[in-house]
């Protein structure tokens, strides 16, 4: 494969995996967007619950790596004993209703291998051998911010969908200077600040305060080893003296 080729398979697998960080940042905000609509949902019911689900996937992944394989063999093998049995079964003596059957199965099967690739294509290296840790390490430390501090847990939640998602994108994409002593980039660590005080801003924090969670948020994103869970704790550890 051609450098260029490779490089734009690395940019593909990571706006598909902050696409989905943004759309799990999303949902971890549900307690907060249906408040706001009078919508009573418990938070601390709801986190709990993820965090279940989150750690059941991530023992899944560590103790049955070859489960989604296992799984594809399975729907495969009743997909097709399915469309044998309608060629058995009926009278597909029409050459169009051949063809029709074999397109519907064709598409399927494309279907079933464009979801696998995807999922492939989303999973890192060590995901695949030690389980999804950014994704339990992320509901976990929005679950511990809301079993902490509560209604601040917000500015945590926030912080996951703004600094960690936009400054791994746009460092993995057009970071050059690294930072010192960290794998991070001055590029990517200032997007992440601007797009999260941007973000304080308009939902209406104070500019100081905006600024001193923001640049907070961007060292924790950048100098900690699993900025998922220590993120939205310390921000929303912050937050309970700044907004």
């Amino acid at each position: 494969m051609k450098p260029g080729n490779t490089c734009e398979a690395l940019n593909y697998s990571e706006l598909v995996r902050k696409s989905l960080h943004f759309f799990l940042s999303l949902i971890l905000l549900l307690p907060f967007l249906l408040n706001r609509f009078e919508i009573v949902l418990d938070a601390k019911v709801f986190y709990s619950v993820l965090s279940i689900v989150a750690l059941t996937l991530n023992a899944i992944q560590i103790k049955r790596p070859l489960l989604r394989n296992e799984v594809k063999s399975f729907m495969r093998e009743k997909r097709e004993k399915f469309f044998t049995d309608i060629r058995n079964y009926l009278p597909l003596r029409g050459r169009v209703t051949a063809q029709v059957i074999d397109r519907v199965e064709e598409r399927i099967r494309g279907i079933e291998d464009l979801i696998d690739y995807q999922l492939s294509t989303v999973e890192r290296d060590y995901e695949k051998r030690g389980g999804y840790i950014g994704l339990t390490y992320g509901i976990l430390g929005v679950t511990i911010s809301y079993f902490l501090f509560e209604g601040y847990a917000f500015y945590g939640v926030v912080s996951l969908a703004t600094t960690d998602a936009v400054a791994t994108l746009v460092g993995g994409l057009a970071g050059v200077h690294r930072l010192p002593l960290s794998s991070k980039t001055f590029e990517g660590s200032v997007s992440g600040f601007v797009s999260f005080f941007t973000a304080l801003l308009l939902i209406g924090v104070s500019p100081l305060g905006s600024f001193i969670l923001s640049i907070t948020a961007a060292i924790v994103e950048a100098y900690t080893i699993e900025d998922n869970l220590l993120l939205p704790i310390a921000v929303s550890l912050l937050s309970t003296f700044t907004v």
